[in-house]
């Protein structure tokens, strides 16, 4: 559980920082060729890694690995759409919602049990997001915000996904991060072209820290989803959204209002409970 803590908490830091500077690229490049950028840089790294350290593909499971990847892709893609048009702090709290999906998925995919009490806490984060995206008013309604939990969905999917591959336990993380960051070279190259927009030397720059960030940052939680249980380690990750706002004050000068700290802070308490309980069941089987 250390371990998994570890590994869940670094990918957070690592994803609030290169959230950042997505969001500092995404004013002036498409967030599909933001998404081939990272993917191009991180497939690279990956393969020069494994060559290095002699780490050979499986030729098992490959329906799964590609899986992943695409759902990583659709999810990394969408992700980085919400984030050029929302503040920071609310795209990273919409994105916490994979780990409710996470929380569906293992239950109906992988089979792990719902834990007792785990319904009522659902509702309670059906009401922070409804909160959030406030879909009774038009005019404050932030369509963007359709992008982050389509983003938290399919990322939810994958990491479900991770879950299911590792307990094969015949996959070492940098393939599955390979399949995940090809897929995102796939993914951004199919929207990018119509308006693409060659990067002057500043953005080069960021490109090359967001694929380099990027690469750790998938390495820990991968890791993450490999030490433990799939809801466990997501909702571990809610640091990331306290992390996402301190960098959107500090960068962006975005301030939160009351209702988007109410949602997060209802979304936080709920998700912490359902991953106690989770963790609680778990421990009671054993």
């Amino acid at each position: 559980m250390k371990r998994a803590f570890f590994y869940a908490v670094s990918s957070a830091l690592l994803l609030s920082i290169m959230n950042a500077f997505v969001k500092m690229l995404g004013q002036g490049m498409p967030a599909a060729e933001i998404t081939f950028f990272r993917g191009l840089i991180g497939t690279v790294a990956v393969l020069g890694y494994m060559g290095w350290h002699k780490i050979a593909f499986s030729s098992e499971n490959r329906g799964m690995l590609v899986m992943r990847g695409v759902f990583g892709g659709l999810g990394n893609f969408l992700n980085f759409l919400a984030l050029a048009y929302m503040q920071l702090a609310d795209a990273s709290i919409l994105f916490q919602l994979s780990g409710i999906f996470v929380f569906i998925f293992s239950t109906y995919i992988l089979k792990e049990p719902i834990p007792n009490g785990a319904g009522k806490w659902l509702w309670v984060i059906l009401l922070a997001v409804i909160i959030m995206i406030k879909p009774w008013s038009y005019n404050d309604f932030h369509w963007y915000s359709l992008y982050a939990i389509g983003g938290a969905l399919f990322a939810a999917a994958a990491y479900t996904t991770i879950r299911q591959i590792s307990q094969s336990g015949h996959h070492s993380p940098y393939e599955i991060m390979f399949y995940f960051l090809v897929s995102m070279i796939v993914v951004g190259g199919i929207f990018m072209w119509q308006d693409f927009v060659w990067p002057d030397t500043r953005q080069w720059i960021l490109i090359l820290i967001i694929g380099g960030i990027s690469v750790f940052a998938q390495f820990f939680l991968t890791g993450a989803f490999v030490a433990t249980n799939a809801v466990v380690a997501q909702f571990l990750q809610y640091i990331g959204v306290f992390f996402n706002a301190f960098w959107g004050f500090m960068l962006f000068n975005e301030w939160l209002s009351w209702m988007t700290i109410a949602a997060g802070v209802l979304m936080f308490v709920a998700s912490v409970m359902i991953g106690r309980l989770k963790e609680q069941h778990h421990v009671s089987r054993n």
